[in-house]
């Protein structure tokens, strides 16, 4: 061994090039392993070289003629060239400008106004085990104020889990996502998801709802940019694949697709025959 090999399996040399560049390809959480470097000395005697002593055997036993194996891998090949053409085609073409969001802000009003304030219960409860059985509870038709009596672990509970009328803004921001759910819930009686806050987990109820108001713009800009950039991807991407179809030579043989497809329901029309039972027969 020399130069830049960095280890050696049976006849398979693996440089150090190489082994950085199969650390570079691991998830953010795995590169976060290896910050030292006996982690990487780690990685690279407890994935690097089994991976490849694996890859060695798979080839031996010939697994890589196996024709499931190598259609799967011709799958891959394709999605991964696929997915780098469409990120490419995609490039440079899907940024939402200030202008873009503020012009969809104001034709859109509607979506962004909703009650001034709301009125909710809660049951609140300190631990995943009584809040399945919170649940649980809940999906066998049990009522709403009678388990916040129960179970809620704060002074709600005497009251069956009523906090009063809520606005905007109102609470602590570590109860933002409390505040989204409780604000997003449409009909008198509908019960929100599962929300954790540092308090607990929770799951909310409306009671009501009185008085409009319009969220500001700076409140709702990035679910906007983000709406937006989501729809423009999908935008250029059928156009691009469009464009694409229309300079292709796409030619179907429709007499083996009916044919085919003639043959596939004959089958299915056997097969429901065959477990029929047969009339007069007990």
């Amino acid at each position: 061994m020399g130069g830049k090999e960095l280890v050696r399996v049976n006849d398979v040399s693996i440089s150090y090039e190489e082994f950085r560049q199969i650390s570079e390809r691991q998830p953010l959480e795995g590169k976060m392993k290896m910050l030292t470097e006996k982690a990487e000395r780690e990685f690279l005697e407890s994935y690097v070289v089994p991976r490849e002593v694996l890859y060695q055997e798979a080839k031996r036993k010939g697994l890589d003629k196996d024709k499931e194996i190598q259609g799967k891998v011709e799958d891959f090949r394709r999605q991964l060239l696929t997915d780098a053409l469409v990120e490419e085609a995609l490039r440079g073409k899907t940024a939402i400008s200030d202008s873009e969001i503020e012009k969809y802000y104001k034709e859109n009003s509607d979506r962004f106004t909703e009650p001034r304030e709301v009125k909710v219960r809660h049951i609140v409860v300190s631990s995943e085990l009584i809040l399945r059985e919170v649940l649980a509870r809940l999906g066998q038709g049990g009522r709403f104020e009678t388990l916040a009596q129960t179970y809620n672990i704060d002074r709600s509970g005497g009251d069956g889990g009523n906090l009063g009328y809520i606005r905007r803004g109102q609470l602590d921001p570590r109860f933002a996502q409390f505040e989204e759910a409780a604000f997003s819930l449409k009909n008198k009686g509908d019960v929100s998801e599962v929300v954790k806050t540092p308090y607990g987990f929770h799951i909310i109820q409306l009671e009501d709802k009185r008085g409009t108001a319009l969220r500001p713009l700076d409140q709702v800009k990035e679910k906007i940019r983000l709406y937006l950039q989501t729809k423009k991807k999908q935008d250029v991407y059928l156009a691009y694949v469009r464009d694409l179809k229309s300079k292709a030579k796409v030619t179907i043989n429709e007499e083996l697709w009916v044919k085919e497809h003639e043959m596939e329901e004959k089958g299915r029309k056997e097969k429901v025959e065959e477990v029929t039972p047969k009339e007069g027969k007990k």
